[in-house]
């Protein structure tokens, strides 16, 4: 097995890291340079990074999210932006229109492109022997992130990633079986999905994992049963994002 798929199989979230680590600047720059050359809709790079260095703006952050002191405590967090501002700046000096800036797919786009170069940050900092956890928590604070980081219109925070040397041992987390999430052809028989789904059930209740607390379809049955944090739309609006009327 080749070094790139033994870090991508071996990976798995760690959320408690040493206080007094710093990464050095060679490494920083080489997660970047990984991030940068992800692939991207029309080469757009629809992306922005933020590296919260500041003590204070951190301890702001993190204050936000009581549930993930992480962002605190680890060496580098980065928050990842969707951002369409550059493509407004291209737009400008073209005399373009700019008028898919608010379609849906533009923000597809964009979402897709932040993501992809954020999971190749986070290989490139796990293939340096680091450990990673994405903070999806970041857009229930979207507002705050906005105003903290003096945000222009165009771009919108979708996740932070802590990077950091681990201060404990985490197991890899099972995931779902190859036939609940591949199939060829045509989508995945429903039938073993939900199959898939039992047995996978049964087997997160053995991992036992602490901070789980319902089965695993309970546990997303409720999360898709209620609204999490703050309505996005009206900032997703104010940001320039999904302003088309159908």
């Amino acid at each position: 097995m080749n070094l790139t798929i033994n870090t991508l199989t071996q990976h798995r979230t760690y959320r408690h890291f040493k206080t007094d680590h710093h990464l050095s600047s060679e490494q920083l720059n080489a997660i970047i340079d990984c991030a940068r050359q992800a692939p991207s809709w029309i080469n757009g790079q629809h992306y922005s990074i933020i590296n919260i260095t500041d003590s204070e703006l951190r301890a702001k952050i993190a204050a936000l999210q009581p549930n993930n002191p992480q962002l605190n405590t680890c060496s580098t967090l980065f928050i990842f932006l969707a951002d369409l501002n550059r493509s407004r700046i291209c737009s400008d000096a073209c005399d373009g229109t700019f008028s898919s800036a608010g379609d849906p797919d533009s923000l597809i786009a964009a979402v897709t492109d932040t993501t992809l170069a954020a999971q190749n940050a986070a290989t490139a900092a796990e293939s340096l022997g680091y450990g990673t956890c994405f903070v999806g928590g970041i857009r229930l604070i979207a507002p705050h992130i906005v105003e903290l980081l003096a945000l222009p219109k165009y771009t919108f925070p979708l996740f932070g990633l802590c990077i950091g040397v681990p201060d404990t041992e985490m197991r890899i987390k099972p995931k779902l079986p190859k036939s609940a999430i591949y199939a060829e052809n045509s989508y995945p028989d429903v039938a073993v999905q939900t199959q898939d789904l039992i047995e996978y059930e049964q087997t997160m209740s053995a991992f036992a994992e602490e901070r789980e607390k319902l089965p695993f379809r309970e546990k997303v049955a409720r999360y898709y049963s209620q609204t999490y944090g703050p309505d996005n739309l009206p900032l997703l609006h104010k940001q320039g994002f999904l302003t088309l009327k159908f």
